[in-house]
């Protein structure tokens, strides 16, 4: 690829307009009283050519600011004419067939002239805490479309020849329970867009402006050139993966196919279940910046966030009325933490197990973070009468997906954004009427692996300061089933968890100088909610919220048993639970007693086998071989044997198991448990029944786990990972 630059300007400026965006960014946090700006960073910036193709956007919240770039293109199309565009415009939208995820994440753009010259846009995003709508906040639970959710806005221009027209401004904020944080959020905005401006128009100054425009164009071109040659490294092949959202009675299935041939990823998500009523679903600009996240995370570390570039190299087929497109007027108010989130758990999986079966980008792969975090939002009233209202994001601190050589990082957040935290304890404490009895990481929580997911988060707090919380809404997916998938054998990580324990005695143990660390050992009744609830707290009443962790890597039995002492010394594996997924014993000190180790892995590896319903091994022998010679990898332990004539599937071991012309998961030893099975805080409460089941897939000679799966029962198998063999 030959650059319009020299390469070291081009490094140079390019290095200049990421800074330049990252600004931008920042000034959101700045000046935003809203804390979902200024400690969660739930918000974006995009940098974009004078046609809308986005050059950079910044690591916080992906999908804020892939969104940028059809709202742009929409006002070329649409507004060029009228009202027209001035150099100091600036266009709102919260509409998301047009732009937005959902209509809490609004959006503005502005174009950034040069002289009479129209040469760049820009724009930013942020999760507004309440715009409007029936319920308070982001989730319009009782929608039967998007005419019952929050108000749809523009785009419209909202700041005009260099100051706010009024009458929009007004319009916008007279909706919103909160109009004062929403006023700051859309002031912080705009003045991203207009540092963005400034400092773009500076660099022209400095470098000259042909030279900034060439670098911009340089970096699309060299985001797809550095993109492409990944690609090339990666084996050609087909990989699948399915993930499911529960919403109330109903289980709406969300599926891949990734298609890799040479430098282009084909994404195809068409089989996915027809849309819902509304909340979850998503449209069409949310489907994409989705599948961008999973692609500049998992395949992009080391080059520019050039959507425009990436997009080159990809394409998404899917079919519009779907979950995941969704045709007007469905509704899309919790997309953010439904739809879009699984479209990046299912890209980002397939994209794993392509890496996984890579020798020279297999150290890259990762199992799944996060599925999806355990969400609340808290509005009422202090005792003085004024109006508090907003999100927890606790959950945010999910455990990231564990890898070939590490363990996934503990509370490590999502994939979504690599910037994002969450807010202090006390920050919450001093806006809300609560009092925290815990917030720490959760024993158990990380999927089961040769190594192991990371631990995700979970809280417990009271009521302080008022009588009555009024307004309580609890949301989310993933609570009958982990959400955070294992890879190559390992296993996935906890699901989250919401729960009341009603006029508790809380109170009167922390009167004693007790803080409760433990629900079950509070009085009081309990209450167990699914994954949506609107509901409120009373004084005495305790909350306890259980976040996702990671996925795990590899089979469990591999892991070095000194890792699993070190976990439980460290509470996040319990003793008890070290002994039934990894096979470790511990003494009275803490250390690995060997011998009951050994004996305990064998006592489960005969388990497999009795569980998949062989009563001896199989009669098929291994043979010598070495993998690194004569296979070709699929995944951690299984290879194509490529002298065998047919080609068959090999496992680690040796053990053949079958031709390659079958799906490989029909010719292991499986076998099938509840999903309870993965660890103690996978749906303890059994919300919702068995409406989901564990399935584990085994070498038939070494009874290695090859791949495990969630699934209903009636699901069919799932031909997940095949490689495009070339003679």
């Amino acid at each position: 690829m030959r650059l319009r630059l020299d390469p070291s300007t081009f490094e140079i400026v390019r290095h200049r307009l990421w800074y330049i965006n990252d600004e931008g960014a920042l000034t959101i946090a700045r000046l935003s009283g809203s804390p979902v700006a200024t400690e969660v960073f739930d918000m974006n910036t995009g940098l974009m050519t004078a046609a809308g193709d986005l050059v950079y956007i910044d690591n916080f919240i992906c999908a804020q600011a892939t969104t940028l770039s059809p709202l742009v293109k929409h006002l070329r199309e649409e507004y060029a004419d009228n009202p027209g565009f001035g150099p100091d415009d600036v266009f709102l939208c919260n509409d998301p067939y047009i732009s937005v995820c959902h209509q809490n994440c609004v959006a503005v753009a502005g174009p950034i002239f040069d002289g009479d010259e129209l040469v760049a846009w820009t724009g930013a995003s942020l999760h507004a805490i309440d715009v409007g709508g029936p319920t308070a906040g982001q989730v319009q639970v009782d929608a039967a479309d998007i005419h019952g959710e929050q108000p749809l806005i523009g785009p419209v221009k909202v700041y005009e020849g260099g100051r706010f027209r009024k009458d929009v401004e007004h319009t916008y904020l007279n909706n919103s329970r909160l109009p004062d944080i929403l006023g700051l959020d859309l002031r912080a905005k705009v003045a991203a867009v207009q540092v963005i401006r400034r400092r773009l128009l500076e660099a022209f100054g400095e470098f000259g402006r042909d030279t900034v425009l060439a670098a911009m164009d340089d970096v699309i071109d060299y985001t797809e050139a550095r993109l492409r040659a990944r690609l090339a490294e990666l084996p050609d092949g087909t990989w699948r993966h399915r993930g499911f959202i529960e919403f109330g009675d109903d289980i709406y299935e969300c599926s891949v196919t990734l298609v890799k041939e040479g430098g282009d990823l084909r994404f195809d998500f068409t089989d996915s279940d027809g849309q819902a009523p509304a909340v979850i679903n998503c449209a069409y600009p949310g489907l994409v910046g989705g599948v961008l996240a999973s692609v500049m995370v998992y395949l992009c570390w080391d080059m520019p966030w050039s959507p425009a570039g990436v997009l080159r190299t990809i394409e998404i087929e899917s079919r519009p009325g779907t979950v995941v497109h969704a045709e007007y007027p469905a509704g899309v108010s919790k997309s953010t933490t439904t739809a879009i989130w699984e479209v990046r758990n299912l890209a980002s999986i397939v994209i794993a197990k392509m890496l996984a079966a890579s020798e020279s980008h297999r150290d890259r792969a990762m199992a799944g973070w996060q599925g999806v975090k355990a969400l609340e939002e808290l509005f009422g009233h202090e005792r003085g009468g004024e109006r508090f209202g907003g999100p927890l994001l606790d959950g945010m601190a999910g455990g990231g997906g564990a890898m070939p050589h590490r363990d996934g990082i503990d509370t490590g957040g999502h994939t979504s954004s690599l910037r994002a935290t969450i807010a202090n304890v006390e920050s919450y404490e001093l806006r809300y009427p609560i009092l925290y009895l815990y917030r720490r990481q959760t024993p158990d929580s990380g999927g089961p692996g040769t190594f192991r997911g990371g631990a995700g988060i979970s809280l417990m707090y009271t009521v302080r300061g008022v009588e009555e919380i009024s307004t309580k809404i609890l949301h989310t997916f993933g609570v009958e089933q982990p959400e955070s998938p294992g890879l190559c054998g390992g296993y996935p990580s906890t699901t989250n968890q919401f729960a009341i324990v009603r006029d508790s005695d809380v109170l009167e143990r922390l009167a004693s100088g007790e803080v409760p660390q433990r629900l079950e050992d509070l009085a009081g009744e309990l209450e167990i909610h699914g994954a949506y609830a609107i509901t409120s707290m009373g004084s005495g009443d305790v909350y306890r919220a259980v976040s996702m962790g990671g996925g795990g890597y590899g089979d469990p039995l591999d892991r070095d048993p000194e890792l699993v002492a070190r976990d439980v010394e460290r509470s996040l594996v319990t003793p008890e639970w070290g002994a039934r997924s990894w096979g470790v014993v511990l003494n009275g000190a803490g250390d690995v007693d060997k011998g009951a180790t050994e004996a305990r892995r064998e006592e489960l590896r005969e388990e497999r086998r009795q569980a998949a319903g062989f009563a001896s091994a199989d009669s098929n022998p291994a043979r010598p071989w070495t993998p690194a010679e004569e296979g070709v990898r699929l995944s951690e332990a299984l290879f194509y044997d490529r002298g065998a004539e047919p080609v068959a599937y090999r496992c680690r071991c040796g053990q053949a198991l079958g031709p390659a012309d079958v799906p490989y998961k029909q010719l292991a030893a499986q076998a099938r448990f509840p999903v309870q099975r993965i660890g103690p805080e996978v749906n303890p409460y059994r919300v919702g029944g068995s409406r989901f089941e564990l399935r584990e897939f085994y070498c038939p000679g070494c009874y290695t786990v090859l791949e495990v799966e969630i699934a209903r029962p009636t699901d069919p198998v799932l031909d997940d990972a095949r490689l495009t063999l070339v003679p």
